[in-house]
């Protein structure tokens, strides 16, 4: 077992995915449905890996993929199969931090391997990072994403080198002489990270680039959520913050207008530069981002690229 804290330890080193190797996936949080569980499953075969399917529908449980017992499981059986080269999360929902505390009785396992997911998956990505593991939030293996899925494969250095994203456009909300900058991103989901400020496993930002992305919340909850990360310090010794796609932030597209204030207000009270517009989270494409990994930061310009890849070539 190791302690918790605010750091976040230097990435592991990993080799690249290749073809024969051995891919879990897992459903930690909510459910699928068995067409689309067989459909990743086929979808990956076809690439030429074997899969190894953690999840059975008919256990599922109100809005789990299972119980808490059998989530636990299939997640630590992924984990820690020597055999296993990547654990790919088959969805979001909720569920996810229900396993934290198992998740923090346990020895890390010897051999890291990345995590791929997003959304609810948000918390076990930033858990795992505490060990030094990598991980890469991107898509789920959805069979009518074949793009998003091979964005991901790109990232795990599946076809060669390793992809290393990079995004121009970003629009800056705060001007100002901000000088370009190079740290690791970490962050993912708005609402997971604000859940697990004042708990062991609530991460901080500082000396880091913070992305941020969310879907569907009213814009209250939004403002609550960001303050919530501001009163817990979480952006102290921030470097910057980037955010997704705001459109992407709420359902009712007459409250896009009071996202808009929201990150103004937050922007102009912030110590560091902040953006938005990075491609990645509950959208399409769903840019994969390695967390952990270096990327060099122009707020003047509004461009982001990573200079780490999450893989070595």
């Amino acid at each position: 077992m190791i302690p918790m804290n605010d750091a976040f330890p230097p990435l592991s080193p990993l080799h690249p995915l290749r073809p024969g190797d051995l891919v879990a996936l897992v459903a930690a949080a909510g459910p699928v449905t068995a067409e689309r569980a067989e459909g990743a499953k086929r979808l990956l075969e076809a690439r030429g890996l074997r899969v190894r399917l953690r999840y059975d529908p008919r256990r599922s449980r109100r809005y789990l993929a299972a119980g808490d017992d059998e989530r636990w499981a299939d997640l630590w059986g992924a984990l820690t199969d020597p055999g296993v080269a990547a654990v790919w999360f088959l969805r979001g929902g909720y569920g996810a931090v229900r396993l934290l505390p198992r998740l923090a009785a346990q020895d890390p396992p010897p051999a890291p391997k990345p995590l791929v997911g997003f959304s609810d998956n948000t918390a076990l990505l930033a858990f795992v990072r505490r060990w030094g593991w990598p991980a890469l939030h991107g898509p789920h293996p959805d069979p009518d994403d074949p793009d998003g899925v091979d964005a991901v494969l790109g990232s795990l250095g599946f076809w060669g080198e390793p992809a290393r994203p990079a995004q121009s456009g970003l629009r800056l909300w705060n001007p100002g002489a901000w000088e370009p900058r190079v740290a690791a991103v970490e962050g993912g989901c708005l609402a997971l990270l604000a859940a697990l400020q004042g708990t062991p496993y609530a991460p901080r930002f500082s000396g880091k680039i913070a992305f941020l992305e969310d879907v569907g919340e009213p814009a209250y909850r939004l403002d609550r959520m960001l303050w919530q990360l501001v009163a817990a310090g979480a952006f102290e010794g921030c470097r910057g913050v980037v955010f997704g796609r705001p459109e992407t932030f709420v359902n009712d597209a007459s409250e896009r207008a009071t996202v808009e204030e929201l990150l103004h207000e937050f922007a102009s009270q912030a110590p560091f530069p902040v953006l938005s517009e990075l491609p990645a989270g509950h959208c399409r494409p769903n840019l994969p981002l390695p967390l952990g990994r270096r990327a060099y930061l122009d707020p003047e310009g509004g461009r982001i690229a990573w200079i780490e890849s999450l893989v070595e070539p």
